[in-house]
């Protein structure tokens, strides 16, 4: 039997890699389509922006290894990374400081989904734990806005959340919209606090949509009113066995995956089209607000999707503006994914954004600090006369 050359092997090794890193070229051309790319067409370009940081990770290995070996076959990585660059911008930031003018800020907002508060216990020290972490956490940075999604409130004698937040804050105005009552006493919803005056409120209810929802709360800030959106657009739902299945596709040392692939995809595929129909709505009521507005939220989407682009349209991303690093909020079982988000008004400036690293939810808490620029532009200058 003739033995094989190691030439050969060699040979063989490096077809088998281009092979492969053709299929990485291809996943991450597709993926940069999915910004322009309606959910109702084709969700594979949606699906593979899931893991789009994978996908570039990948291509700049590829394009080193060939580089190391002075093969011209690196360029196919390295055109797919230029083409997107973008893109992958959206997921970092480096911005600069603020100067020393822009360090006095009129407000500071956080946006926070808590996860209610761990009332199916996630965590095994569930016992108010959670809740009061939660609320000792956003009381420690002083803020004048707090956006919650996943928000629960039970009555008096069943998890109370929306007293004791009040008694401990500065933030004593609060519009509470609740996507779904179980009884009378489990409420689930949004929340936003404020210490501002609160002029106007308003919920927002998605066509089809079991438990996400928006609202908008109107607050006077100095002189100037300001629309706070706060959004949870649809979750994926994801089971544990779901979340260790992704883990394991993604772990290139585990074997053996089950057939719940088709699962993975129709869940994906459901939640990518409810979405789109959501962002439409959010970006209906954006665009016909009569003030500069902020947008929170818990989008479950990342920056190279179609959601992201459809809200973002002339808005300001916060992070990208005034963060540092990156990106990622989710710290569930997907990792590099950032699906929280503050988007703004350019009447408004971002100067200090912040991921804060806590372990209260399967999200980290965001924050940014604006000052108010509404002198340039008369919107939003209407005076509020009759205070609810």
């Amino acid at each position: 039997m003739a033995e094989t050359k190691p030439g050969s092997k060699k040979k063989w090794l490096y077809r088998a890699m281009l092979i492969l890193n053709f299929v990485f070229v291809a996943a991450l051309l597709i993926s940069y389509l999915a910004p322009f790319t309606h959910p109702k067409i084709t969700t594979l370009p949606a699906m593979l922006a899931l893991v789009f940081p994978i996908l570039w990770l990948a291509n700049a290995l590829f394009a080193i290894f060939w580089m190391l070996r002075l093969r011209y076959y690196f360029l196919f990585s390295l055109l797919s990374l230029i083409i997107g660059l973008n893109i992958f911008m959206r997921m970092v930031s480096i911005s600069a400081p603020a100067t020393r003018e822009e360090t006095v800020s009129d407000f500071k907002i956080i946006s926070y989904n808590v996860r209610l508060f761990d009332q199916y216990k996630w965590r095994s020290d569930q016992d108010y734990f959670t809740r009061d972490a939660v609320f000792g956490f956003t009381h420690s940075q002083h803020p004048d806005i707090v956006c919650f999604q996943e928000f629960f409130h039970g009555n008096n004698t069943y998890f109370p959340t929306i007293g004791p937040f009040v008694a401990a804050s500065e933030a004593k105005n609060y519009h509470v919209g609740y996507v779904k009552t179980v009884g009378d006493k489990k409420h689930y919803g949004l929340a936003t606090f404020t210490r501002f005056p609160i002029v106007n409120r308003a919920e927002i209810q998605f066509e089809d949509a079991v438990s996400n929802s928006g609202i908008f709360t109107d607050v006077v800030v100095k002189t100037d009113t300001i629309r706070i959106f706060n959004f949870h657009l649809e979750s994926v739902r994801f089971s544990q066995a779901d979340y260790k299945f992704v883990s394991e596709v993604i772990d290139p040392a585990v074997s053996g995956h089950s057939s719940s692939s088709r699962i993975i995809f129709y869940k994906l595929h459901k939640a990518f089209l409810r979405r789109a129909r959501q962002a439409a709505v959010v970006r209906q009521y954006i665009s016909q607000s009569p003030y500069p507005v902020i947008v929170c939220g818990d989008f479950n989407d990342t920056p190279a999707s179609f959601v992201y682009r459809t809200i973002s349209k002339n808005l300001g991303d916060a992070f990208l503006e005034a963060g540092t690093g990156l990106g990622t909020t989710y710290a569930g079982g997907l990792p590099f994914l950032r699906i929280d988000y503050i988007l703004h008004s350019p009447q408004l400036k971002a100067l200090h954004y912040q991921k804060h690293f806590v372990d209260y939810s399967d999200h980290y808490p965001i924050s940014c600090s604006f000052s108010l620029e509404l002198e340039e532009s008369s919107v939003g200058r209407k005076k509020v006369s009759n205070p609810q």
